[in-house]
């Protein structure tokens, strides 16, 4: 299970139903896929 944002009106989505992708609270028809707060270091060579 995913969480997503809607950029419209900034809420966090979790449950779609199956084929739709559109934010329950306001209709907009384009989600984000929350990222978790994760920070990768990488050593350079």
């Amino acid at each position: 299970m995913s969480v997503y944002v809607c950029p419209n009106c900034k809420k966090e989505v979790t449950s779609l139903p199956e084929g739709k992708v559109r934010c329950p609270h306001c209709g907009f028809r384009l989600l984000f896929k929350k990222r978790p707060p994760v920070v990768k270091t990488i050593t350079a060579r």
